[in-house]
């Protein structure tokens, strides 16, 4: 079926979306301020992996790096954001 795995991801979000809006208030605020920095190291441990991935790259048993301009210029855009 085309389109599945967007379906079950849009109902898997909604879901999840109102199941945080009935527990928010169930939820400690120090438990719901770890939950959120897990969920943001995790973030940037998933992008730094694919940056460094691409970025990385071993030619004739050297450590050679790739779209380092690219990299900086994307972090000085989003730090204008």
């Amino acid at each position: 079926m085309f389109g599945l795995g967007t379906f079950i991801n849009t109902v898997a979000v909604v879901a999840g979306g109102l199941l945080g809006v009935t527990l928010k208030k169930g939820i400690p605020e120090s438990c719901r301020k770890t939950l959120m920095h897990a969920c943001g190291i995790s973030t940037i441990f998933i992008g730094v992996s694919g940056v460094l991935k691409q970025m990385l790259v071993i030619t004739d048993g050297q450590l050679e790096t790739r779209g380092t301009m690219l990299l900086i210029f994307s972090l000085v855009l989003g730090g204008f954001t």
